[in-house]
């Protein structure tokens, strides 16, 4: 076998020419008109047989046969500069040429059903790279924003809300800051009644957009006020911090009241206030528990004298929500002023003794006094809103019972100091019934009177006279005979007058008009009428 190029022998084996270097292709014969397609398996055998290390190696530098070229009058200098120029290349760079070269010299050296064959492999290869890039480019558009709210909005108005809202999901991944598709979102969910998703999107875009905040907190608020849920737009406004939007919808704002002093530890009695500042109802407790609507109403400030409390309140609004309760602890620890001191022990008695009674300093005595006609049950304990003692106390005739209190200028109650008496005149000559008649024509003597039965003309209603005490002056004993206004218009109710008669209890002729002077002593004036008949 000869070298195709320079014509020199060739070994056997070998894949490259040793005189000028060329590459010899050992290619199996077929017939390529009729016979397209290569037994592979046979190639691949044939592949297998050449020994790629010796094709390295030769391929690496050719085996120059300088004998053959000197016979060829081929020049030294000539041999050498091929020798020179082939060291300058890089071996890897000529062998890849080299390869390209031959193959495509071999695809064109084949038949004519091999080039189609081929040609049709690389554009079937060429429109499958074109389809992949415009399904690429379909795929993209498909998830473009522009496209996923027009999805959105086709959807919606076919009422497929459910694929609306996905759509509008999908978009929002995508620009999570639009506000327009978060609003349509919204309603979105509205329509498909998921309320709370709505608000939720609406209270997310007024906190992160606040010059939308009143538009977005107005929709809330209906979303809420259609539902009738006070509670949901209370809860609403106690989180919003625009205070116009509050002031706007206040009538259903709910908060937990306002104590007037903060807890703590007081040395004075404490009037608390519980306030809220809104139109509604406070409910509250003093030992801790927790409030309800069937706990203490609030109407007037709550007394706190010595002692521990825990006050819990709430506030009630008109629509009927309940706030968080309101907590406060106080311990009041304050002087309790001493127990009024009465001069008279109780007792039973046949001489009426004046009662005296003295305060603790800068205190003020109040008492209340229960006569044979005032039941049990309504006797109750005195307090600043009952009768002040500021002077001496007549005995009662028969029995009865005071109750006396203190307090101080800062409003502590004393103890309650109780005192029953029974008075009884044995020797007195002079009855009941005709001491009454003596004082009510000594009164009618004075004027005023259109008769002795006490009619006046200037009212409807009369006056009577009622012996309830007695007094003793100097060792004398009279009866003494309060005159009351009986006002027959308004169901006979019976008001003191202030006015006193005294009429000796063993002397018929011996009474007056009953006065008392600064200092407490009591003495009787004597006026007589000219008309008077007795």
């Amino acid at each position: 076998m000869k070298c195709p190029k320079c014509g020199a022998p060739l070994k056997d084996d070998n894949l490259f020419c040793e005189v000028c270097g060329e590459e010899i292709n050992i290619v199996p014969e077929y017939d390529p008109d009729t016979d397209l397609f290569v037994d592979l398996d046979g190639v691949f055998d044939h592949t297998k047989e050449i020994d790629t290390t010796e094709v390295k190696k030769q391929k690496k530098k050719p085996q120059v046969n300088r004998e053959y070229v000197e016979n060829r009058h081929v020049s030294k200098r000539k041999m050498i500069d091929v020798d020179d120029d082939y060291d300058d290349e890089d071996p890897s760079e000529v062998s890849a040429i080299k390869d390209l070269i031959l193959s495509v010299a071999d695809f064109w050296n084949r038949s004519l059903l091999s080039k189609i064959f081929f040609i049709i492999i690389v554009l079937l290869l060429i429109t499958g790279i074109i389809s992949f890039g415009i399904l690429i480019k379909n795929i993209s558009k498909k998830q473009s924003i522009d496209y996923l709210v027009g999805q959105a909005e086709s959807a919606a108005r076919n009422k497929n809300y459910e694929a609306a809202i996905e759509y509008y999901e999908k978009a929002i991944e995508k620009d999570p800051n639009n506000t327009e598709i978060k609003f349509a979102i919204s309603n979105c969910y509205l329509a498909d009644d998921q309320d709370n998703n709505a608000i939720f999107i609406l209270k997310e875009i007024a906190r992160d957009n606040p010059d939308l905040a009143t538009d977005t907190y107005e929709r809330i608020y209906n979303i809420y006020y259609e539902n009738s849920d006070w509670k949901g737009i209370n809860d609403l406004l106690l989180s919003c911090d625009d205070p116009v939007i509050v002031a706007k919808f206040q009538e259903y704002l709910c908060r937990k009241p306002d104590f007037s002093y903060d807890e703590g530890e007081y040395d004075d009695i404490l009037y608390l206030e519980i306030s809220s500042g809104m139109n509604g109802y406070i409910y509250y407790t003093m030992d801790g528990s927790d409030p309800t609507e069937e706990s203490i109403l609030y109407t007037e400030p709550v007394y706190l004298e010595s002692g521990d409390y825990d006050i819990k309140a709430i506030f009630v609004n008109e629509y009927g929500v309940i706030s968080e309760i309101s907590e406060a602890k106080y311990t009041i620890d304050v002087k309790i002023p001493l127990a009024p001191m009465v001069s008279i022990e109780s007792g039973s008695y046949n001489v009426p003794i004046t009662i005296k009674v003295e305060s603790d300093i800068n205190c003020q005595t109040y008492y209340v006094l229960y006569r044979p006609r005032d039941n049990e049950e309504s006797r109750v304990d005195p307090d600043m809103n009952s009768t002040l003692y500021e002077y001496p106390l007549l005995m009662p005739m028969g029995p009865s019972e005071f109750r006396f209190i203190s307090y101080s200028e800062e409003g502590i109650p004393s103890t309650v100091i109780t005192r029953k008496y029974n008075i009884t005149i044995p020797d007195a000559t002079v009855s009941l019934v005709d001491a009454a008649n003596i004082a009510t024509v000594y009164r009618y003597s004075l004027g005023g009177l259109t008769d002795t039965d006490g009619h006046i003309s200037t009212a409807n209603g009369k006056f009577e006279y009622i012996i309830e005490d007695a007094v003793n002056l100097k060792g004398t004993i009279y009866y003494v005979i309060n005159e009351y206004y009986v006002d027959t218009s308004n169901g006979n109710k019976r008001t003191l007058t202030g006015l006193r008669y005294a009429v000796n209890t063993k002397d018929p002729n011996d009474y007056g008009s009953l006065e008392i002077n600064a200092k407490g002593d009591f003495y009787i004036i004597k006026e007589r009428s000219v008309n008077l008949d007795y």
